[in-house]
Order: structure tokens, then sequence, then C-alpha cells
């Protein structure tokens, strides 16, 4: 934790389709922090909008521009300036009567020979359109080419195991979208007979049939890189979201509480100085300010558990006509 002084957390509100609803974990260092800290800006977002709360406050945090759908993330975290990059998540696009459901590679059981050998297959058609694929991580393909610029998307937090209705892009008359969209349909046809699909159907898993584009755009050199930004995002809880695991979420926080939140006190009390943690749901966050030089405060008439239900409430919410109803995380305690 050594240089951070601003930890992010994603989905700490736990997402409305978790199963089973977690138990409440004790967090004793969450506890110490929030009745100790004192809260100091309020983002109470939108369940639908393309950046999720986590991904708006990082980029508030580096001092962005926050623009919905429009944060370059795979060139800042390539550190590629003046290039327009994205990346690309292997998936299954599942098919009902009526819509939809992406199903992320976190839930797929891609292997990495598995996702190496799609990615070389699909590099062939994207080069055509000036697009080029980088790196080896068999969940998120980095991708550059002149057709991610200026590029509106959604995260794939935003759409695993959800109907991407809401957050789909239409062409319309932009020629560059139209060619994206051509190049992402023709994934779905290399794929549908890719060998390595067949081999994964006899194993019984679900074949990689599409690809899903998020962070994308073009980084400006704005902020610091990854390298120096005393900001982290914490995505711990982020695979247990996806997979709506309630007790690998639970399970989860509990390494957050002990690994990450009580060093990160320690290292605030040891500097002196102003340290920030930022709490994220599904549509808002909340951040709170722990300045150790500071007069102590009078404790809060409100306890920290009611101020939690209060902010759960705000900030999870169940989309794509779901029942939509807040989950109350902490009632009863």
């Amino acid at each position: 934790m050594s240089g951070i002084r601003h930890l992010i957390i994603a989905h700490a509100a736990p997402p409305a389709h978790l199963s089973p609803a977690p138990d409440i974990p004790a967090l004793p260092a969450l506890q110490r922090w929030l009745t100790s800290a004192t809260e100091t800006a309020i983002h109470a977002g939108d369940v639908l909008s393309l950046t999720p709360p986590h991904e708006h406050a990082m980029a508030r945090a580096l001092g962005w521009p926050v623009v919905d759908g429009r944060l370059p993330w795979a060139a800042w975290h390539s550190g590629r300036t003046e290039v327009a990059c994205a990346w690309l998540w292997p998936c299954h696009w599942q098919a009902s009567l009526d819509h939809l459901t992406i199903i992320p590679a976190q839930a797929l059981d891609l292997h990495p020979e598995e996702a190496a050998a799609l990615r070389q297959a699909f590099a062939e058609f994207a080069a055509q359109d000036g697009v080029t694929l980088q790196g080896d991580d068999p969940l998120r393909w980095h991708a550059e080419g002149d057709l991610f610029d200026g590029w509106t998307c959604a995260s794939i937090d935003r759409v695993a195991h959800r109907r991407p209705d809401a957050w789909w892009r239409d062409a319309g008359n932009d020629p560059a979208a139209r060619a994206l969209l051509r190049l992402l349909n023709e994934a779905q046809m290399l794929f549908h007979d890719h060998p390595v699909n067949a081999a994964r159907v006899r194993r019984g898993a679900l074949p990689i049939n599409g690809l899903w584009v998020s962070g994308a755009g073009r980084w400006s050199g704005e902020g610091p890189p990854p390298n120096a930004a005393a900001v982290r995002c914490d995505e711990t809880l982020l695979r247990a979201a996806l997979l709506g695991d309630g007790s690998a979420w639970q399970a989860g926080w509990e390494r957050i509480d002990q690994q990450w939140i009580v060093p990160y006190w320690e290292n605030a009390l040891r500097d002196g100085q102003p340290h920030w943690l930022t709490l994220c749901g599904e549509r808002g966050w909340r951040c709170w300010r722990l300045d150790p030089s500071a007069p102590a405060s009078p404790p809060p008439r409100m306890g920290w558990r009611e101020r939690w239900r209060r902010w759960c409430r705000a900030t999870s919410s169940a989309p794509n006509g779901t029942s939509g109803m807040a989950i109350d995380w902490w009632s009863g305690l």
C-alpha cells in the first residue's frame, strides 16, 4: 500500500443478482475507517450508465474529464498515448426466446491456449481493418486501431450476465462504427466453426461465440500513468460480482478488510497525510477522507451500520426487467 493515497473498492455494495444472499462479515477495519473518517463526496449515478461507478471514481481520481462510456482504459493501462485502443472480451452470447444474455469469460472456464488460438484466428481478420491484437491476457485482449477512436461503449461489468439491450450501441451513420460492428459479426462467424469451440462443447463448456468492446479511445497522457498513480482500484470482488456468487463476494470482503484496509489505515497514521477510501455499488459511490492530522471529530449520531444500510439502498439496484427492489445489506444487524 506504499504510495497509495486513494483506495477504491469496486462492487463494495452487494450486486442485486448475488446468490446466495451474503451474510454480514464483521469487517472491523472498515468499521474503524468509516467511524473515523469524514464523508467528502457522493456520486449518485445511474444503474444503466455505460461507465460503472468504480471506473467513474477512478477516472475522477486520475483527474480525467469523465464522459460516460468514453474512458480510454485500454490505452492507459498499456501506457499508449495518442493511439486508439480498446479491450476485446471473449464471451458467450446466450440466446433465449426473446433476448440475449452476455456470459463473460470469467464464467466460461476459458483456458489460455484456447484464448490464444481464437485471438490468433481473429487477428488475421482484424488486420484487414487496421486492427492489431496484442497481449497475452486470455480474458481481455488488447486491440489497437482507428476504429476505436471515439467509440462509446459500456464496461463488461455492466453487461455481464445481463441483457445487453440497454448498453448496445447502434452504428447509425458512423462509417467507423459500422465497420467495427461488421468486424464483430465476422468474429461471431469465425468462432462458430472454430476447433476450439468444438473441443469446448465436447468437454461440456459453453462456446466462445462473440466479443464485447470496452475501454476504447485515445489517452492523451493526462493524469499519471499506471505505475505512478497514487490511486488504486481494487477488484477483489469483481469476479464474484460478475458470477453472482454471494459466498465468494462475502469472503472477498473479508480479505479486503485484512489485506487492504488494515495496512492502508496503518500507512495513513504513519505518514500523517490525508487518505481517501471510495466504496462503489452498481449505481454510485461514496468517498471518505481520513486526515490523521485533523482534530478528532465527535462521533456521528448515526451508527456506521445504519449509514451503510442507507448507502447500500442508494447504490444497489436490479436492472433489465428484474424486480428493481433495493437490497438492505445490513438489515437485522
